[in-house]
């Protein structure tokens, strides 16, 4: 697709016609879904994300404002998609982690216990190989739950560093488990 058809498709987008969006859908849809499944653990998870991302366009198609390329606007919704899920179910193990110690009825250990327990620890060696302020970065986003503006003030550094070293970070522990 070129760009002055792209931004055809994009005027048409914004005055709300579907067949425009469906064609941007057809034209985007496997990429973003390849993007999120290199971040996501399963299918399912990156096939929601698509989803997220294409009912953001179509809902924003209104006040659609794309400044650089519909591509970069796109992947830019679709890299923080992906952030919120993650923090979601990051969240949940949490609560879910912190119920189970309040209510030891419920806890039992299964295979996937041990098999968790091993990932943990894989992970927390994984973690150690990081430099110390990306390491503290991560830490800050992960465990803490902080988000990227709240961590580049608290460590008095920019929101674009923040992001680049959670990115440094992931790609260090992505190479690292998938060894």
């Amino acid at each position: 697709m070129d760009f002055p058809e792209e931004i055809n498709l994009i005027n048409r987008l914004h005055n709300g016609d579907p067949a425009a969006f469906e064609k941007l859908f057809h034209r985007y849809k496997a990429q973003v879904y390849a993007f999120a499944l290199r971040i996501m653990p399963s299918a399912r998870d990156a096939e929601e994300i698509v989803q997220e991302v294409f009912m953001a366009i179509w809902n924003q198609r209104k006040s659609l404002q794309v400044t650089t390329s519909f591509h970069s606007y796109l992947f830019g919704i679709a890299r923080h998609k992906v952030y919120e899920i993650v923090q979601q179910k990051l969240r949940f193990e949490a609560f879910t982690e912190y119920y189970l110690e309040r209510n030891p009825a419920y806890a039992f250990v299964t295979e996937e216990d041990v098999y968790y327990n091993q990932l943990v620890e894989r992970l927390e060696e994984f973690l150690k190989e990081i430099p110390e302020r990306r390491r503290e970065i991560f830490l800050l986003s992960r465990n803490e739950g902080l988000s990227y503006a709240e961590i580049a003030e608290k460590l008095d550094i920019t929101e674009n560093t923040v992001d680049t070293q959670i990115r440094h970070a992931l790609n260090h522990l992505r190479s690292r488990f998938s060894e």
